[in-house]
């Protein structure tokens, strides 16, 4: 009889539990990513592009500047456009978190002849009174977002505002595979504008986004599902093991070489920004000349 009865108080539990975990994940499933909200300033505007042959416009590239503690005191945006005949190099930059974190934010910037640099950054999209969690993250809590911006904007605010460790990689392609990963991030840009999807901590955050980019122009190249997509710390040692950086030096040396932090907080907020932070030492350049002639 007692074990009868503990027996059903089992199964009765069991039951519930299911029946909670199942009800939890169709309201996950069926919850409708918001497209209205109180966003946070630097996430209000939804950037698109415009094709039209060679020629692509992106609108609403952001461009803010922002006071000591991270407030927006310049709220601006502008459209540009871009012939993307004249894309002649990829970069790709990680920010990694606090010292210890096992966590970074990495995004990429494209490199045109006339000088000028377009920034996506892919980020979940959060209201005012939000703050990122990892654990919100990995639920459907934040609407995924593609931020077209200038650098003087996604850059500088890390390096100067923000005081963040900030590495600015050459990526190892060519530039008709530079127009192919541009367009591509372009077209899903346009995608989610239309048709909004959620943010995931693990298979739709800035590291694994990319990577869906990435192998569509290099199939498998990148992993989708894996530690150094999760713990974005090692998303730039993953990019150099698998050959996606255009340097033949170790992690290390790679790091201290592709580091700007320090050349941002010099140089500040100048008309160049982009080309002076990308004015690596000349040590480092014969390090990398003396590794390459081995």
């Amino acid at each position: 009889m007692r074990k009868t009865r503990l027996w059903k108080i089992s199964a009765y539990a069991g039951l519930l539990a299911f029946l909670v975990i199942a009800g939890f994940l169709a309201w996950q499933l069926m919850k409708q990513v918001p497209t209205a909200g109180d966003w946070k300033d630097t996430l209000k505007i939804l950037s698109t592009a415009e094709f039209k042959g060679n020629l692509v416009t992106v609108k609403n590239v952001r461009n803010f500047q922002y006071d000591a503690s991270g407030t927006p005191t310049v709220e601006a945006y502008y459209d540009k456009t871009y012939d993307l005949s004249k894309l002649v190099k990829v970069w790709y930059i990680a920010e990694p978190f606090n010292p210890g974190s096992p966590f970074s934010h990495t995004f990429l910037s494209f490199e045109f002849s006339d000088g000028s640099y377009l920034a996506i950054t892919i980020e979940a999209r959060l209201t005012k009174d939000e703050q990122y969690g990892i654990t919100a993250g990995l639920l459907h809590t934040y609407p995924l977002m593609y931020i077209a911006a200038d650098e003087r904007d996604v850059i500088y605010v890390r390096t100067n505002i923000n005081k963040e460790e900030v590495y600015v990689y050459p990526l190892k392609a060519t530039p008709d595979q530079g127009r192919l990963l541009l367009t591509d991030m372009l077209n899903r840009m346009n995608d989610i504008a239309v048709h909004p999807t959620w943010y995931n901590a693990i298979y739709a955050n800035c590291t694994s986004s990319i990577a869906g980019h990435v192998n569509k122009i290099w199939p498998g190249l990148l992993p989708r599902f894996d530690w150094q997509v999760v713990f974005t710390s090692y998303a730039d040692k993953m990019a150099l093991d698998r050959g996606l950086l255009d340097t033949t030096l170790p992690l290390d040396q790679a790091r201290a070489r592709f580091y700007v932090t320090d050349k941002a907080q010099k140089i500040g907020y100048v008309s160049d920004f982009s080309k002076q932070i990308r004015q690596f030492d000349q040590k480092s350049a014969a390090l990398t000349n003396s590794i390459n002639k081995k």
